[in-house]
């Protein structure tokens, strides 16, 4: 069978062909009939004077015919096989306009000649009446051909139709096996909510993950299997989706890690994707979501974290020990106060800061007066306990940006930057009051001499610290428990 290719406009239009055609043949069918009759009453003289009208009727409905099938061109826009028949149709309207000018010239000759209409005219009637039935003929044959090449559209088109429908039904059937076989074989569950929450759709893959059958979750929502505090999580969640929807803003993909619970009542985590699921008239019928088990990674996840935690807790040991470590280099085991190391190091920088800024800066060197004596008499522990003492009297006579050190034994020195010859002077007496009144665990009176210098430019550390140990033997000279400086 021959299939024409039939566009979407042909096919809107072939159902308006039928009238036309139908009407063009009963037309056809109704000339004939009259033309007959006509000739009949011409043959019998039963018309009378009438003989116009009949004429006219004809000649009216013929055209009437031509002008149907013209309509179907203008209506249709289709190829039918209509030029013969409209040669055939004006062929029809002309004969019948022919056979009435005939018959009226005929009747209007022996009108005027004998003064009334004569008898039948046997052979016009015997030459239109073959005429009006080859006309029919013909004019039927090309009508049904029409009719029959329209049904040949309409079948083709029905064809096509039916061809199209089964195509769109195999790859609906291909669709729905494809998207079938990913929801019965993939690990993740696949699901969908109505408006209510309630799932009305789960995939047979939550038999593997959390051991239900699809049946006994349906029509339950998707809280009945969350523990707790995942529950109130999903119902902040849902109270967000419903404020969009009331303020008419399409729903966002939302993901979200719940706890859920599996048919042997033990749980795991899963991550829950979800959005909006809209019907085709765009308005909102529920959720559509898949659930993934996220187990293994919440157990990568806290395993990481707590190798975070132990590296975390072995990172503030090992600074702890740094810090122990440097304060060990730094300072000094039984005061607890900077060492003579870390003074000297201080020392260079701040000559070096002094030469820079032009800064008055001063050295102090503090003496135990008679310590020998306390060791020898009362023991080192004592000894030792008297240096912790007075340690601790100094650092709290001393300002914050003073460096303190024990320079060895039960000397002690100290550097006042920013501090003229002068100040530290002052300073120094008050030092050496607090350690006067100070009352040691020891029966006799504690005292300290002092040495104090300041810094001259272009004058070298250990220069420095000669000329103030210079003045701190002055000091002992001169009887103790005194503050010399270097002029």
């Amino acid at each position: 069978m021959m299939h024409l290719a039939v566009g979407p406009r042909l096919q809107q239009r072939l159902s308006p062909i039928a009238v036309p055609l139908q009407m063009a043949g009963f037309l056809s069918v109704l000339i004939f009939l009259i033309g007959c009759v006509f000739e009949v009453l011409v043959i019998n003289d039963l018309y009378s004077a009438q003989h116009f009208l009949l004429s006219s009727l004809m000649v009216a409905l013929a055209l009437w015919a031509i002008v149907e099938v013209y309509l179907i061109r203008r209506q249709s826009n289709t190829v039918l096989p209509l030029r013969m028949l409209k040669i055939a149709l004006w062929l029809q309207w002309l004969l019948a306009l022919v056979r009435g000018f005939a018959d009226l010239r005929v009747a209007h000759h022996e009108s005027g000649s004998h003064g009334l209409i004569s008898g039948p005219d046997f052979g016009l009637a015997l030459v239109f009446v073959p005429l009006y039935l080859l006309l029919f003929v013909l004019i039927s044959r090309l009508i049904i051909r029409a009719f029959s090449y329209a049904e040949f559209l309409r079948a083709n088109q029905l064809a096509q139709q039916m061809e199209a429908l089964e195509e769109a039904r195999s790859a609906l059937q291909q669709s729905e096996e494809r998207y079938r076989m990913i929801a019965n074989w993939v690990d993740d569950v696949i699901w969908t909510l109505d408006d209510r929450g309630h799932f009305n759709y789960i995939s047979p893959s939550i038999g593997k993950l959390a051991g239900y059958s699809p049946s006994e979750l349906l029509q339950q929502p998707l809280s009945a299997i969350l523990l707790e505090d995942s529950a109130r999580r999903l119902a902040d969640v849902s109270r967000a989706v419903l404020g969009q929807l009331e303020q008419g803003c399409p729903i966002e993909p939302i993901r979200v890690e719940l706890e859920q619970f599996r048919r042997d009542g033990s749980s795991f985590w899963s991550e829950v994707t979800m959005n909006g699921l809209y019907g085709s008239d765009h308005q909102f019928i529920g959720f559509v979501g898949v659930t993934r088990d996220i187990s293994e990674r919440k157990g990568y996840e806290s395993d990481l974290r707590e190798a975070r935690d132990a590296a975390e807790a072995a990172n503030r040991a090992l600074l702890s020990a740094n810090t122990r470590l440097q304060g060990q280099a730094t300072t000094d085991a039984l005061s607890g106060v900077f060492n003579r190391r870390h003074f000297e190091e201080a020392l260079e920088g701040q000559i070096a800061k002094a030469r820079s800024d032009g800064m008055p800066i001063c050295l102090l060197i503090i003496d135990i007066d008679h310590f020998k004596a306390i060791n020898d008499r009362f023991g080192h522990q004592i000894g030792d306990l008297v240096i912790v003492q007075l340690a601790a009297l100094l650092k709290e006579g001393l300002r914050m940006f003073d460096i303190l050190a024990r320079w060895g034994g039960d000397e002690f020195v100290v550097m006042l930057p920013r501090t003229p010859a002068r100040e530290a002077w002052d300073l120094a007496e008050r030092l050496r009051q607090r350690i006067a009144e100070h009352g040691f665990p020891v029966p006799l009176r504690v005292t300290g001499s002092f040495g104090v210098a300041e810094w001259q430019p272009e004058e070298s550390a250990k220069d420095w610290f000669a000329r103030v140990d210079s003045v701190l033997y002055a000091a002992k000279a001169a009887g103790r428990n005194q503050v010399s400086l270097s002029t």
